[in-house]
């Protein structure tokens, strides 16, 4: 069974390519091995570039994400995979930047992570929704009434 390419990639980025990788459990063919084989780019307007990995590496340019899976799916065995999406990986950030927890429910109001009062400023930055595609300057979260820089020094 082949996917179709909306099946596979989520919408194509209006500004930017996509990049995956092609996963392959079971080496069909014996050439290439097992594990992450190739790399790959769907390009903004749906065209496929892939690079292979090991030892005779090359690069090999398709129509459709389709097309890679119809010739090196080997219905299954290769899997392409996406990276995690902007709010996955912000998720996983604010999970890491938890507040300590102790035995019996104490904790001492510190990240987890960092060290620092929690809510940490890595954690507020992650759950703050925000244009991902926006450039992000720390001090855009700082309160207007701090008169100092994200490392605690006081302008003379």
């Amino acid at each position: 069974m082949t996917a179709t390419t909306s099946e596979v990639v989520p919408p194509l980025h209006p500004t930017g390519p996509v990049l995956f990788t092609l996963v392959r459990d079971v080496d069909v063919s014996g050439v290439s091995g097992t594990g992450t084989v190739a790399d790959g780019v769907v390009w903004p307007d749906g065209t496929v570039s892939v690079r292979w990995r090991g030892q005779r590496p090359s690069i090999v340019h398709w129509a459709t994400l389709d097309d890679v899976k119809h010739i090196h799916g080997h219905n299954g065995a290769t899997r392409i995979v996406l990276p995690a999406t902007e709010r996955e990986r912000l998720g996983r950030i604010a999970e890491a930047h938890a507040k300590d927890a102790g035995p019996h429910g104490t904790t001492s109001g510190l990240c987890t992570e960092c060290g620092l009062a929690h809510p940490c400023p890595t954690y507020v930055w992650a759950t703050t929704e925000r244009d991902l595609n926006a450039a992000w300057d720390p001090r855009d979260d700082e309160p207007e009434s701090d008169a100092g820089d994200l490392f605690g020094e006081v302008p003379r």
